[in-house]
């Protein structure tokens, strides 16, 4: 491990006194900086893992001389270890020191700036504060009581207090001064807060509100401005853990709601429950309809469809408000009907998604006509790709996907989620196993060989060795992303449903008429209780068996199902004419006679 210990070689990061992992985020967020890249919206994990490759070897991350996450191997950025109290008292230093060492001790353990410190002062040491504060700041400085830092790039003056400077400034000067210099402070932060401010900032906001001398209702606005300008950071981690210390509806449920920016669809499913509940209590209907939303997104991220039809899709509430109620906002109407395209898309209501889609698209279009990688311009994309692809409009999903890939390449966000989504659906349009290969390996290595993202991509691997004739291959990868899928996702995950219809189709492929149809048989009762009888992967699969029967010189249980699947099949967009045309030549071929039907080729 590397100890850094040269002062202007420094990177500061710093928790605010958190020992939080969530908090961890916001300070990684500050190193990446320092490093010149732009990692925000990514989680945590990806964000160590892309410093740990910028770093040229290990590193041990230390906060005030101690490790915050103390993480067996975690690469990360070497801060100083702090220095000893000095010897001297704080008392002995001149008033407007005092004071000045005072403000800085109620603030968090974070580089601190003038127009921080200036502020908080000013009603102690009156119009002359900036003289007298710059003055006090020079003194101590000399004296050790104060660290200057080097902001690199800024015109910002910085300077640390250290924690066990900290320590003895509060058990010798009085409280009621704390007090003061406390709500002083409050003040000056919340003027700071209503535009973009440093991170350090935001640190010191929470600190100050921590104090019990801060009235509720500035502790609460200091906590909101803090939490809004993490989220505006892309630190949705620090975002959500800071909504997490309001206790307050509209706070708990943007915790909830940014639970589903960092993956954790259970804590949003978790703490949507007791709102919910609270709401009906208490008759407060749009608390109650934007709760259920979000939990419905939550159980539609994890596969769990029926869960989120009755929470939110079809639940008498929803009914009554409208999906989208007049009362929403613009920029929350615009999240909620991306979400609720994501959810009739994976649903298999691909027109009604695309309706839907096609009304917002022109919205974000003038709002950011040059594309992004932030905001909702590359989530309407992803849907847009996806659904292009649904309809068979390949090379369109590619062109719009391979946009959101450079996008987000170039601003260096290539392990974002709707980056690696973006990958999947260039990878459905691949012709040789090579680059499918590459993005699954890429996937497994960066978010784990379970994880969804690298199954989906292990089926279309699956399905581009089928299309070289590979089955015996494609059936292996298969075999390996079952046992992973039903592991870590469940039985009947849409993940785990999809790898076993490929499987079949494989078969299929392969001429194994009957080993497919057994595969067909087993899946079509899981298909239905998840994704519903009427999706097109249950239609799907249901004229699959049938091929596979009447292929299988099973024609009586084939007419019935090849019969439902041409009905079912009319009026379909593409690629429904090719699976139309196959179910009524196969009906045709089931209802021969034996003899006659032999005549035929199969």
């Amino acid at each position: 491990m590397e100890s850094v210990d040269r002062e202007n070689e420094l990177c500061q990061v710093h928790l605010a006194g958190e020992r939080r992992a969530s908090f961890f985020a916001a300070a990684l967020s500050e190193a990446a900086e320092a490093f010149d890249l732009d990692l925000h919206g990514l989680e945590a994990a990806d964000v160590v893992r892309v410093l740990a490759e910028r770093l040229p070897e290990d590193v041990l991350w230390a906060v005030d001389g101690e490790c915050p996450v103390p993480t067996a191997g975690l690469r990360v950025l070497a801060v100083r270890h702090d220095v000893p109290a000095p010897a001297a008292d704080p008392r002995d230093r001149g008033y407007a020191a005092r004071i000045v060492l005072g403000a800085a001790s109620v603030l968090a353990p974070a580089p601190i700036s003038a127009d921080v410190l200036v502020p908080a002062v000013s009603g102690a040491l009156g119009s002359r504060a900036p003289v007298l504060a710059a003055e006090a700041l020079a003194e101590l400085e000399a004296h050790g009581f104060l660290l200057p830092l080097d902001e690199t790039g800024t015109a910002r003056r910085l300077w640390r207090l250290p924690s066990p400077v900290a320590e003895v400034v509060r058990k010798r000067l009085d409280a009621t001064t704390f007090d003061v210099l406390a709500n002083r402070a409050a003040t000056a932060l919340a003027r700071l807060l209503t535009t973009p401010a440093p991170l350090d900032v935001y640190r010191h906001a929470l600190a100050v509100a921590a104090h019990p001398a801060v009235p509720a209702e500035q502790r609460s606005a200091l906590v909101r401005a803090a939490a809004a300008g993490f989220e505006r950071r892309g630190d949705f981690a620090a975002a959500r853990d800071t909504w997490l210390t309001l206790d307050e509806p509209d706070a708990l449920l943007a915790a909830a709601r940014l639970a589903l920016v960092v993956g954790d669809t259970a804590a949003a499913v978790r703490e949507t429950a007791p709102l919910i509940q609270a709401a009906r209590r208490d008759r407060d209907v749009r608390t109650e309809h934007r709760a259920r939303f979000v939990a419905a997104v939550a159980h539609d991220l994890r596969g769990e469809y029926a869960r989120a039809d009755k929470v939110f899709h079809t639940h008498p509430l929803v009914a009554a408000q409208g999906p989208e109620p007049v009362w929403l906002g613009d920029d929350e109407r615009r999240r909620m009907r991306l979400a609720r395209v994501r959810a009739l898309r994976v649903r298999g209501e691909h027109r009604h998604a695309r309706v839907l889609l096609d009304a917002v698209l022109p919205d974000i279009r003038r709002a950011q006509p040059y594309g992004s990688h932030r905001g909702p311009w590359p989530v309407a994309m992803l849907e847009h790709a996806r659904l292009l692809r649904h309809a068979g409009d390949l090379a369109g999903a590619r062109e719009v996907a391979d946009r959101l890939v450079e996008l987000f390449g170039r601003a260096g966000w290539g392990r974002h989620r709707l980056a690696r989504a973006a990958v999947a659906v260039l990878a459905e349009g691949e012709h040789e196993p090579e680059p499918v290969r590459r993005a699954v390996a890429e996937s497994a290595a960066w978010y784990g060989h379970d994880a969804p993202q690298t199954l989906e991509l292990r089926v279309v691997e699956a399905k581009v060795l089928r299309d070289h004739g590979e089955h015996a291959e494609a059936l292996a990868v298969l075999a390996d992303a079952e046992v992973r899928a039903s592991t870590a996702l469940g039985q009947e995950h849409p993940v785990t449903l999809a790898v076993r219809r490929q499987a079949g189709v494989v078969r299929m492929a392969a001429g194994d008429w009957a080993g497919a149809a057994r595969v067909f048989e087993a899946l079509v009762p899981g298909q239905e209780r998840t994704l519903g009888a009427t999706h097109p992967d249950v239609r799907l699969t249901r004229l699959d068996l049938g091929i596979c029967l009447a292929r299988s010189e099973r024609g009586r249980w084939a007419r019935p199902l090849l019969r439902e699947a041409a009905a079912a099949s009319d009026g379909q967009s593409a690629p429904w004419p090719r699976w139309i045309r196959a179910a009524r030549a196969r009906t045709v071929l089931a209802e021969l006679p034996g003899p006659v039907a032999r005549l035929f080729p199969r």
